[in-house]
């Protein structure tokens, strides 16, 4: 039997102690070096808007990384403010307001309590169309709003009626019926695009109506389809369900937002502006357009910060898409049934989420990011929500500090560039022209000289015709695809370009802020650096500064308490051998 003095035991629980110690510090400087969860925060749901559900979507899926748990269901934006309104749901998401001209009676849902709505993300309503050329798919239809208009009445049904063929010369259109597919649940995507009909074309509304037994002086959720008088449409659920429809479906064409045809790799219309260029809703585009936007500024109104698109429709800059809009997040503002403190803190976590870091992939996913004065409005009005936690605080605090001083925003918003005003939008200042536009044509919109407008950028890299002016960036272009590479203006509207944006340049003020938005529209100074050239889009990736980031600061100490953990047990024995012999007595069998 060996016998071992009880201090060697000792002395080997004093090192495997001491070993424990340098294991714990490692771990928590790595803890402390790694990056921030979310706070423990409780499930809260909404619903609303298909129309801004992809996006909704994306903001769920990054917050469920971080721990918290957010449902959120594509109902239709009809339903997502009846639920709100009966405390179903912490939150809802909606194109439109409870009250306005967007209402339906059908809508007859109002919250009994205080809340507010802010602004989440923007994005263009877009044509989706499955329709062959002989053996072939299209991907390069043209349609002015004209013939949108015409089609989604019911008074164009063949693809090859004249009205189309005057936007696509040349191309052998078939003579098919064109199958119109349109939501049939009460939805915001509805309620935009029936009031752009009522504004834009009030004659063919009413014609619609005169069919369908609609109101024609009132917008509608539902759309009009009647019982059986419009034989060529058929009604779908949600933006899944005429997204799915039409993709499966031959010479069928629908409305919803970009990202679903996006998502599938499935072209769109290519959509005539008002000064003549056909684009598709990339996230400039849709940008541009937004600055015509007449936001409510009357804080006192329960439709504050909600939009006024009579302004995007006819915007005569030719980079501009008319159908854009803004998707609204509601939200409570006092405790309900539905929302405690504690839901509060979440929802707050979430929206602060989605508003900053959750812009940043919008572009990508099909949508387009909101500019920054909307940011911080939006902020505004999620402070109200009951239960809004201290660091969620902190970090609308910190969003806003940094753009006071100039410095890059806490929440790295894609619209924004250290030093610009928060009215100002990076998507604008780089927002491509068609290779179509000229130099005449671009001066109006840009406030630069002929030969500045032939600097870097100024017509981007897009060489297919006038839906590639639309595709900002390369993942624009690349969604865009099918619709690129379709080919010049026709020769009127090539001519008619120009002078359309040089009277456009006297009448709708470009160059000026509008007022009640306070975004700025095409100034030079905002579309163009000190010297002439077209600005770079600001990085959406947070990268090290000053040389040394946090993955070497890791580095550098994971090699120190290594080091510490191969040195330290056999200097600890050797101290623990030092002690004095009669410091242990007895023996241990």
């Amino acid at each position: 039997m060996i016998r071992r003095p009880k201090h060697d035991s000792g002395r080997r629980r004093e090192a495997l102690t001491m070993v424990a110690g340098i294991l714990t510090a490692l771990g928590l400087i790595f803890a402390g070096l790694a990056p921030a969860q979310a706070a423990s925060y409780i499930r809260i749901g909404g619903s609303g808007s298909s129309w801004a559900g992809n996006a909704l979507q994306d903001w769920v899926s990054r917050v469920g990384a971080q721990g918290v748990t957010v449902d959120y269901e594509n109902k239709g934006s009809s339903t997502g403010r009846k639920e709100f309104a009966d405390k179903m749901k912490q939150f809802a998401v909606s194109e439109i307001p409870y009250t306005g001209d967007t209402a339906d009676p059908r809508d007859n849902s109002r919250p009994s309590f205080k809340y507010a709505m802010l602004p989440v993300v923007a994005g263009g309503t877009a044509f989706m169309y499955n329709l062959k050329v002989g053996p072939n798919r299209l991907t390069s239809l043209k349609l002015s709003q004209t013939a949108i208009a015409k089609i989604f009445t019911g008074q164009i049904q063949k693809w090859n009626d004249p009205v189309i063929r005057a936007d696509n010369p040349g191309v052998p259109l078939p003579d098919a019926t064109v199958n119109v597919v349109v939501r049939s649940d009460g939805s915001g995507a509805t309620a935009q695009f029936t009031l752009w009909l009522l504004r834009q074309f009030p004659s063919d509304y009413a014609k619609l109506c005169a069919k369908t037994g609609c109101d024609p002086k009132s917008a509608t959720s539902f759309f009009p389809i009647g019982n059986g008088q419009l034989r060529n449409f058929v009604a779908q659920n949600g933006s899944q369900g005429v997204t799915t429809y039409t993709a499966n479906n031959l010479y069928t064409i629908n409305y919803d937002e970009y990202s679903y045809a996006r998502g599938i790799g499935f072209p769109v219309a290519q959509v005539k502006n008002s000064a003549g260029f056909y684009t598709v809703p990339s996230e400039s585009a849709v940008a541009v357009a937004l600055t015509q936007a007449k936001i409510n500024m009357d804080a006192k109104s329960l439709n504050y910060l909600s939009q006024d698109l009579s302004k995007v429709y006819g915007y005569r800059d030719p980079r501009s898409y008319p159908m854009s809009a803004y998707s609204y997040m509601i939200v409570p503002t006092e405790t309900t049934t539905a929302l405690n403190y504690a839901q509060g803190a979440t929802l707050g976590f979430f929206a602060n989420y989605a508003l900053c870091e959750g812009q940043r992939p919008m572009g990508e996913l099909g949508y387009s990011p909101l500019p920054m004065n909307l940011v911080l409005a939006a902020m505004d009005q999620l402070r109200k929500v009951p239960g809004v936690d201290k660091e969620t605080l902190a970090k609308m605090d910190a969003t806003r500090n940094s753009v006071r001083s100039g410095t890059a925003p806490a929440c790295n918003n894609p619209t924004f560039k250290p030093g610009d005003s928060p009215a100002m939008n990076q998507l604008v200042r780089t927002a491509p022209f068609d290779p179509g536009c000229n130099a005449a044509c671009q001066a109006p919109w840009t406030g630069a000289s002929a030969a500045e407008n032939q600097g870097p950028g100024s017509t981007g890299s897009n060489k297919g015709g006038p839906a590639s002016a639309a595709s900002a960036t390369a993942g624009s272009a690349s969604a865009a695809g099918p619709a690129a590479g379709a080919g010049g203006q026709t020769g009127k509207d090539a001519a008619a370009a120009p002078e359309a944006a040089a009277a456009a340049a006297g009448s709708s003020g470009a160059g000026a802020c509008d007022a009640d938005t306070g975004v700025c529209g095409s100034a030079a100074v905002q579309v163009q650096g000190a010297s002439g050239q077209a600005l770079s889009p600001v990085s959406t990736t947070l990268e090290g500064r000053n040389g040394w980031g946090q993955a070497q600061t890791m580095l550098v100490v994971a090699g120190v308490l290594l080091l510490l953990l191969v040195l330290a047990p056999p200097f600890a024995a050797r101290v623990v051998g030092r002690r004095p012999k009669g410091s242990s007595s007895g023996s241990e069998s």
